[in-house]
């Protein structure tokens, strides 16, 4: 059978029964109540009241509609006669018995006094049902994404507990919870109305370049822990789910217009320091219905321009001090940060008795006089700043139609496309141009039941890799096997450090080789225009991807068990994966195309054991067609202990299958080779018996140089580095990549336990405590080798020169699974507190810590700060015109790994401000804002852009 034959059978299988299932239950509720709520004692009418039935099947599960902005509405009930309960903000709730059909219902509402309305609006902010909830979820509706003081609403996550954002430029930023942080996130989801945001070729979401625009945002909710019994495999830290606002609902024309000043040239630690350059975010929405309550539409569209935040690390991670950022007589092996082409290292052997010229200086004086000396040097690399632009750019385009098929049941066609320049980081810096997202959707939902389908696709542009940039500029001038062999001679031939270098980065000799190409110059920029513009895989850098996913999915609420089931929810979901990068990124080239076909099926039932306590259970099985069918399971018991407080845990497992680019990598950085896990994409670089462990080489590399430049080893004496090396040999044989490595990657497994209070104090202090304790198995990521054109098996001593040679050999870097397990453990705590006045007051602290780690080099990062602590004070209504809210963060030190860089996070603080002005009259707002209007400089990912000051002023019209 053909693989398109079996997904053929399978959708049919399995969509078309759940399809019949679910149109069934359109028709359970025939007949239509139409009306109109008003206020008691005059004919105004409630807006957004909330109508639902009670009573009966309702006492277990919430059926209902909300009222237009007039007051009206229309119900569908199954039956007469039925009743309904009927509230809105600053009324008493109120019950109708509804007896029949007739014309028009009009349901009077009566006025609550002054007190009790500000007990209401206090009461609502959490209502017992997110009390009770069996998972946690964080929430921020319109009002806290419009008040919380930051550039988009996008930024607003990064105030709410347990949240970490990597900043990799002033566009893109990746949000993670839980730990094991990273810029190319694969273990937490983004959605967008139900639509996975990820970008296919890349197995993760570039933040929010394609989702919605700050006008067409409703709410966003986040999830933190493994979530993959109810959201798919990949849900391994957390979900975030974003949700645009309904035509029906939000109509008419809107815009906003935003500037902001930002410092990007050079750090300046005065406080309110104004930036140099400028960012301009322009947007607009407008929606309607073209039937009424029948058919509506919404469009949108923003464009963001301006300068980015600009990555200018280039501190010294190699041998010598860390300001040392030039080679010198004292630091021949400099490894800038943010610096490309110096990453790899030769050993270099300087004689005795050879007289170094210093430099800068006419007198000359010997370097260790008395015996020979070994040290590491690497070639001059280029600054990113040299590579890059930093000018950033997203444009975004949506739109959507809604037909309601019933008063409950409606039909959506979405569409987003985003485009974006920026930089981001993944296994190395990436310079996105033009880099486009469309995705395309198509869903028939009410509250019973789902039925979606949606297509990703995307389109590198003219995007290319900066590391390989640099990489690539050097090679073409001097190959680095001919530019270590003239330096290492040069040097024993006692010509000194400065000059060795000079002659090597010069086309000596002439005619065989290019002079150092210099930034600034037109033969810099001419071939680096060259190297960005080819896809050819031994020196350019261009990108090509215009992978695409497709992807369907149902879910349906049994409603037949509720007298034994508070709630019943099954689901199903295919995904295919269609990679498409003729051959520069993934194993697809021309005679290989390649695709990747996954399902799985899920279900979640709740069930009241008593009046206090209730359990949840879920469980999801999956399978990819590479790999075993998986499965993973929540079992959540929730218990009542006081009026509005709760206690809660849960057990649960989570898994990630490996991702497109883990399974089918074969791209070339340049210095390093990325390769995919499977085993007939790794086997054919034939690595078992014929590559070292790059960390056993440097292993080795450290015992002879310690052994070199030990005084007493070989006092006056020749160095004789051949037998030190043969000394250490072990090393290099206990380093030789072993026959059982390399036999198939495997999926991430976590098992979870999480306990939480959840309160609600006077109706107006809101605690929260929540523990977690994470346990992880199978983690993926990178084993780092490097083979040599010799095989260790054959030749140990020529294999070693080899490996040691930038040169003759290659470091490759395979998807693959760590064999030791970790532990890790939280603990979040929340105070929120809001006055009758309106004033918010919110202080929310998380510690995270390893409690169990283990030295596997193939462990990614924890990249988490041990202890991080929000506070944020603000009043959206001080007066009917003016809002005002700040907040100050601070995070601690922590150490950063990644393939990208190794390095330490320095801990920081910062602070922001917005203060809101609105005009009523006209239904638009002023705001005027800062971040980090401290100054302090601060970076939330090693080898990532600086975050600067930055303030803001916008102007938004048709307020909603």
């Amino acid at each position: 059978m053909t693989l398109k034959t079996s997904k053929t059978r399978f959708l049919r299988s399995v969509f078309l029964p759940l399809i019949l299932l679910v149109l069934s239950h359109t028709n359970a509720f025939s007949q239509l109540v139409v009306g109109k709520v008003i206020r008691d004692g005059g004919t105004r009418p409630v807006s957004f009241a909330n109508i639902k039935l009670v009573g009966g099947e309702y006492a277990r599960r919430s059926v209902g509609v909300s009222a237009n902005e007039d007051g009206t509405f229309t119900l569908a009930v199954k039956y007469f006669p039925s009743e309904v309960e009927v509230s809105a903000v600053g009324y008493i709730t109120k019950r109708f018995i509804l007896t029949n059909d007739k014309a028009t219902w009009t349901l009077k509402l009566e006025a609550e006094s002054f007190e009790l309305e500000e007990f209401v609006i206090s009461a609502e902010k959490v209502t017992e049902e997110e009390l009770k909830l069996p998972v946690q979820i964080e929430r921020l509706d319109i009002a806290d994404l419009k008040s919380t003081p930051s550039f988009n609403f996008y930024d607003a996550v990064v105030n709410l507990k347990g949240v970490d954002v990597a900043t990799q430029s002033i566009i893109v930023s990746s949000v993670n919870a839980r730990g094991f942080n990273s810029t190319t996130n694969l273990r937490f989801k983004q959605f967008t109305d139900g639509i996975d945001t990820q970008a296919p070729g890349l197995g993760f979401s570039l933040g929010n370049i394609v989702g919605p625009t700050t006008l067409d945002i409703e709410g966003l909710e986040l999830i933190p822990g493994p979530t993959t019994s109810k959201y798919g495999p990949g849900a391994f830290n957390g979900v975030l789910l974003m949700t645009t606002k309904n035509p029906f609902d939000y109509q008419g024309l809107s815009f906003e217009a935003k500037g902001a000043t930002i410092a990007t040239e050079q750090f300046d630690s005065q406080f309110f320091a104004i930036g140099n350059t400028f960012l301009h975010d322009l947007s607009v929405r407008y929606a309607d219905e073209i039937v009424k309550d029948k058919v509506a539409f919404k469009i949108n569209g923003s464009r963001l321009s301006g300068s980015d935040f600009a990555a200018q690390n280039y501190d010294n991670i190699g041998p010598g001090a860390i300001f040392e950022t030039t080679h010198s007589t004292r630091a021949q092996g400099i490894n800038g940060v943010n610096v490309y082409g110096d990453d790899r290292a030769a050993l270099v052997v300087v004689p005795k008795d050879i007289t170094i010229p210093a430099p800068g200086s006419e007198p000359s004086f010997p370097i260790a006089s008395e015996r020979d000396t070994l040290f590491q040097a690497t070639r001059q690399g280029y600054q990113e700043g040299d590579l890059v632009n930093y000018n950033a750019e997203n444009i975004k385009f949506s739109g959507a139609i809604h037909v309601k098929l019933t008063p409950e049941t409606e039909l959506i066609a979405e569409s987003f496309y985003g485009r974006a320049s920026t930089m981001i980081t993944g296994d190395d810096r990436i310079a996105l141009r033009d880099f486009e997202i469309y995705q395309h959707k198509l869903e028939v939902k009410n509250e019973n039941f789902f039925v979606r389908g949606y297509t990703t696709s995307q389109d590198a542009g003219e995007t290319f890799n900066v590391g390989k940039t640099g990489e690539s500029i050097l090679e073409l001038a001097k190959p680095s096997e001919d530019w270590f062999s003239q330096y290492t001679r040069l040097v024993a031939a006692g010509r000194g450090f400065a000059n060795s270098r000079r002659l090597a980065d010069s086309g000596f000799p002439q005619g065989e080789f290019l002079n150092r190409f210099e930034p600034g110059t037109e033969r810099f920029d001419s071939i680096r225009n060259v190297i960005i513009q080819s896809q050819n895989p031994e020196f350019g850098s261009a990108i090509f991807d215009r992978s695409k996913l497709y992807h369907a999915e149902t879910g349906i609420n049994i409603n037949k068990w509720d007298d034994y089931f508070e709630s019943f929810e099954v689901g199903a979901n295919a995904r295919l994966y269609d990679p498409e990068s003729n051959g520069t990124i993934f194993t697809d080239s021309i005679g290989n195309d390649l695709t990747n076909f996954e399902y799985g099926f899920y279900l979640e039932a709740t069930r009241k054991i008593n009046d206090k306590l209730e359990a949840t259970f879920s469980g999801r099985v999956d399978k990819n067609e590479n790999f075993n069918v998986v499965s993973s399971q929540r079992l959540s018991l929730v218990k009542e202990i006081g009026e509005s407080q709760f206690i809660r845990g849960s057990l649960q497992t989570g898994l990630r299958l490996p991702n497109i680019r883990e399974q089918y990598f074969n791209q070339n950085l340049g210095d390093v080779r990325l390769v995919g896990g499977l085993t007939d994409v790794v086997d054919q670089y034939d690595l078992q018996g014929n590559a070292f462990f790059i960390n056993s080489l440097d292993k080795f590399n450290e015992a002879v140089q310690a052994e070199a430049n030990n005084n007493g080893r070989f006092g006056s004496g020749p160095l004789d580095v051949s037998a030190l090396r043969a000394e250490n040999f072990d090393l290099l044989r206990e380093g030789i990549v072993d026959n059982d490595r390399f036999r198939g990657i495997k999926p991430e497994r976590i098992t979870s336990f999480e306990f939480g209070y959840r309160g609600l104090v006077e109706n107006k202090r809101l605690f929260e405590v929540v523990y977690y304790i994470n346990h992880y198995n199978n983690f993926i990521g990178t084993t780092r080798v490097v083979k040599p054109r010799t095989s260790p098996s054959t030749d140990l001593q020529l294999a070693m020169e080899q490996a040691l040679s930038p040169g003759s050999s290659e470091n490759i870097f395979v998807s693959d699974n760590a064999r030791s397990s970790v532990i890790t453990q939280g603990l979040e705590l929340l105070y929120d507190v809001t006055s009758d006045q309106g004033t918010n007051f919110s202080i929310n602290m998380t510690f995270a810590n390893i409690i169990s780690d283990n030295d596997d080099p193939l462990t990614p990062g924890f990249n988490t700060p041990p202890f991080k602590l929000n506070m944020t004070l603000g009043n959206d209504k001080i007066s009917d015109k003016l809002g005002a809210e700040i907040s100050w963060r601070f995070r601690s030190a922590f150490e950063w790994e990644s393939s990208f860089v190794d390095g330490t996070v320095p801990g920081f603080n910062t602070f922001d401000f917005q203060v809101t002005y609105r005009i009523p009259k006209i239904k638009s707002a002023f705001r005027i804002g800062g971040n980090n209007v401290l100054n302090n400089q601060q970076f939330n990912s090693f080898g990532g852009p600086e975050i600067t000051s930055y303030y803001y002023v916008s102007f938004s019209y048709g307020l909603q």
